[in-house]
């Protein structure tokens, strides 16, 4: 099984709202009183999940003192690179902007409102290249 990011939010429905500007679609079927959770999909696929900050910290009472975001960041493969980038430079804040690395995969990364940043790459590429085997 993957990873399962679940990503600590202040508002849900903010970020909620901030990720389907960008193309992604939520999932909002789990989430119940006491526990406002959603899942995040992109282009059908999993992501994520948008947790409440403060259901989270009911839930797992040790990350009570933890801030909101990290140091760190994810990664997303899409089909339609260009596309991505411009519908998502609309939306968000581009803290780095596209730049090819050493594998030639061409990358752009944004920050979301909870300072989580998330790295856009072309998933072809991605799958063309020596990293491809780890997907």
């Amino acid at each position: 099984m993957p990873f399962a990011p679940c990503l600590s939010v202040r508002d849900t429905a903010a970020s909620i709202a901030f990720y389907k500007q960008l193309g992604f679609d939520v999932g909002s079927s789990t989430a119940r009183p006491g526990d406002d959770i959603h899942m995040l999909l992109y282009q059908g696929g999993f992501c994520a999940m948008l947790y409440s900050n403060a259901d989270l910290k009911n839930w797992l009472p040790s990350l009570a003192d933890t801030p909101i975001g990290f140091a760190g960041m994810f990664y997303l493969g899409v089909d339609d690179f260009d596309g991505a980038h411009d519908r998502i430079s609309r939306h968000a804040e581009i803290v780095k902007e596209t730049d090819t690395d050493h594998t030639g995969q061409r990358m752009f990364y944004f920050r979301d409102p909870d300072g989580y940043v998330v790295g856009i790459n072309d998933q072809a590429a991605f799958q063309a290249s020596d990293l491809g085997k780890y997907a």
